[in-house]
């Protein structure tokens, strides 16, 4: 037979994992973030009562795709993007190439998550 707090473990685990995938939201989880290049650091709780500085390239992540920044596994928008950063939030802007927004803005939240304190592409 499971224990109360083995199954509320379960559940709440699993409630976590589906929220990380569904949309990222590493900013509810990760405090004092920021970009340098294309790396996005952050000090992300392990969900353990810790915390652990994690860094991320958000190559693996983000594309530009004619001027806009969109979610994507290996996008590699860096090759035409330049001189990122936080804006407001977890939104990022850039400035780019292509297309006619030359500085587009991302949610960070919508393509990044925290999974037990490490940055990983919610995509």
């Amino acid at each position: 037979m499971f224990s109360k707090s083995a199954i509320y473990t379960a559940v709440c685990g699993a409630i976590l994992a589906a929220q990380a995938i569904a949309g990222g939201g590493f900013s509810a989880s990760c405090s004092g973030y920021g970009v340098s290049g294309t790396t996005l650091t952050a000090n992300c709780s392990d969900g353990k009562g810790g915390s652990r500085w994690s860094s991320i390239d958000l190559n693996r992540c983000i594309a530009n795709y004619n001027g806009n920044l969109v979610c994507a596994a290996n996008g590699g928008f860096g090759g035409s993007c330049s001189g990122c950063g936080i804006r407001t939030g977890a939104y990022m802007i850039c400035g780019c190439r292509g297309g006619s927004n030359p500085t587009p803005i991302a949610n960070l939240d919508d393509c990044v998550a925290n999974y037990g304190g490490n940055l990983a592409c919610a995509t």
